[in-house]
């Protein structure tokens, strides 16, 4: 019951910033935190890191179901991925390694590896790196698609 009304909330925050339904991903135990790739900038390489939900660009996602990826909106040629050693990036979408499962009813988002979405170290703040690690379910890898 508080995941729907939190997450009803979460919703009616992002429509009125602007974000519509299917385009980002947040962090469910902090729910002002999204997935955003650093700095705005649309490069291969570029980091995924939490940062303050602003429904813009840089934190629009979708997730195509078909090929299991998650795919930058604002440049439809680039993905997340894992960079070994250096955690969640932009790579060419057509060299991706990962297949993404988004699970909102967890909530998690797992590779078919079965690592999830973490927020390194625990750490729940803006500037922090997302990486893969082994699933554990705590706050920290509890990641929604909306």
């Amino acid at each position: 019951m508080v995941t729907r009304k939190l997450l009803s909330a979460v919703m009616a925050t992002a429509a009125m910033c602007g974000a519509a339904r299917g385009e980002g991903i947040y962090l469910a135990q902090k729910p002002e935190f999204c997935a955003d790739i650093s700095g705005g900038r649309m490069v291969e390489g570029n980091p995924i890191m939490l940062w303050p939900c602003h429904g813009k660009g840089p934190q629009q996602f979708d997730y195509d179901a078909g090929r299991k990826s998650i795919v930058a909106r604002a440049d439809r040629s680039l993905c997340v991925d894992d960079i070994v050693g250096q955690g969640l990036a932009l790579v060419r979408c057509n060299a991706t390694r990962i297949k993404w499962s988004v699970d909102n009813s967890a909530p998690a988002i797992r590779s078919q590896d079965g690592r999830c979405w973490d927020a390194r170290g625990g750490s729940m703040v803006a500037r922090t790196r997302l990486i893969l690690w082994p699933c554990h379910g705590k706050a920290n890898q509890q990641f929604s698609y909306y």
